[in-house]
């Protein structure tokens, strides 16, 4: 309690502690954006402004978020903080991306009811080179966006945990206070679960793993501000308590709204049905396909909470997609804008194109994809050895999945070898004429409207 009220009156507005309110400061300026934006959805201390905005403008620039590579890949619910995270470039912030290469070894308890599976937490060790990498990938393509010069710093916990014996850690913490521990949302809820519910000592002691993180930040990077999910509150309180008795330095922090779908579910991996952010797990077509398919009101929200343009710019769409509901305005903007911050632009053109060809069966899209974008889009082709294809009747045969005779069927107009209709069952086929010009061993079939089939000669 002794702790709680040294903070409150560190953060208390007075004379005292800053002179000039009104003075231009990074961190206070990009809360306030976060504010308009409707991004806060917790903070450390509450109310973040007020009484408390005089000591938020002396911060220094350093803002950072932590991801843990639990995963090779981070997913669609890591880009709200991750964008917003790159997005405190513009108010000449210092982003710093903090990687969990030790941390991720206990695994966080927060927004969890059950443990993680221990028999693959050290998979962490190889995943942290993965997110690294692809953390650097998207603030490269988000940079040209933002316009801005400033640069990243990429950070693994590793760097500090390596070396360190249990004796020094111990001895480290020993400012932590049990009682604010156990006072978190995430560690009372899994304690009130119970019989069988509970919080094992590794992830309990998380919290002490993740407030010295910040504290080696503050010293190491100057960095006294964290953006973390809704589900963060509890470290940030704890965080900021042990920064002010270790280092006598005050510390602030925001925790975003999560991204949730249209029932309420939160995005991520671990609800199922995730979308990754690596091109080999989901690819860039699917990707994109993920937001030009989502509700007219989700892709608001997610448009409005992810989006590196501007609040003029972000309320403009806003307003377009109202006034012509159905034409798809700000799933457009929206899957265009993460795919080229995840993929780059190549992998926009190629994704727009195969949306084309799949919905519209423009072959002139599909002529200009390569191979396995193909595969991507339609599924995995039926192999048919060309010299048992004799006719256009014997390659509709081959490539109903049902009991029906295409070769039948194909007379009633519903058949089509690469966007032509063949009506003739004994008209011959040349296979070397029926391939694609990106795809010279493959033909593409399309039953009725939207029932694709790629074929691959052998």
């Amino acid at each position: 309690l002794k702790g709680v009220i040294v903070v409150r009156h560190c953060f208390k507005f007075s004379k005292s502690c800053f002179s000039a309110a009104s003075t231009s400061s990074p961190v206070a300026d990009y809360v306030h954006d976060l504010q308009k934006r409707g991004l806060i959805a917790e903070s450390y201390p509450s109310p973040i402004f007020q009484e408390n905005e005089a000591n938020l403008r002396r911060l220094p620039n350093g803002i950072y978020a932590g991801f843990d590579p639990t995963a090779r890949s981070l997913h669609v619910g890591n880009l709200l903080v991750l964008l917003n995270l790159f997005r405190s470039s513009k108010f000449d912030c210092q982003p710093i991306a903090l990687v969990g290469g030790a941390t991720a070894l206990v695994g966080d308890p927060s927004g969890r009811t059950t443990e993680r599976d221990a028999s693959r937490l050290h998979e962490a060790l190889e995943n942290k080179h993965f997110i690294m990498k692809q953390i650097q990938l998207l603030w490269r393509n988000a940079r040209e966006r933002l316009l801005t010069k400033g640069e990243l710093k990429c950070v693994d916990n590793s760097e500090w945990y390596s070396e360190m014996k249990l004796l020094d850690f111990l001895a480290l913490t020993r400012r932590l206070r049990i009682g604010e521990m156990l006072r978190t949302k995430a560690i009372r809820s899994r304690l009130e679960g119970g019989a069988g519910s509970g919080v094992s000592f590794p992830e309990f002691v998380y919290q002490s793993l993740q407030a010295y993180d910040w504290r080696m930040l503050a010293e190491k990077h100057n960095c006294c501000f964290q953006l973390g999910g809704s589900d963060q509150l509890g470290h940030l309180d704890i965080g900021a308590h042990y920064i002010l008795r270790a280092s006598e330095k005050s510390a602030a922090g925001v925790c975003l709204p999560l991204l949730t779908d249209s029932e309420g579910n939160k995005i991520g991996k671990s609800t199922g049905g995730a979308t990754w952010l690596d091109g080999e797990m989901t690819s860039p077509f699917h990707l994109f396909q993920f937001f030009r398919q989502l509700h007219d009101t989700d892709a608001v929200m997610m448009l409005q909470r992810c989006s590196l343009r501007s609040t003029v710019e972000v309320e403009a769409l806003v307003q377009e997609h109202s006034a012509n509901l159905g034409k798809w305005i700000a799933q457009e903007a929206l899957a265009v804008e993460m795919t080229e911050i995840v993929h780059g632009r190549e992998a926009v053109e190629q994704a727009k194109a195969a949306s084309k060809a799949l919905f519209y069966g423009s072959m002139d899209a599909v002529q200009t994809l390569p191979s396995s974008v193909l595969i991507d889009v339609f599924g995995e082709p039926v192999q048919l050895k060309a010299d048992e294809i004799r006719s256009f009747g014997d390659l509709a045969d081959r490539t109903r999945t049902d009991k029906q005779k295409g070769s039948l069927l194909m007379k009633a107009g519903a058949f089509k070898v690469n966007g032509e209709k063949r009506l003739d069952p004994s008209e011959s086929l040349s296979h070397e004429s029926m391939t694609l010009a990106n795809a010279p061993s493959m033909t593409l079939v399309c039953w009725g409207k939207r029932k694709f089939q790629l074929v691959k000669w052998i």
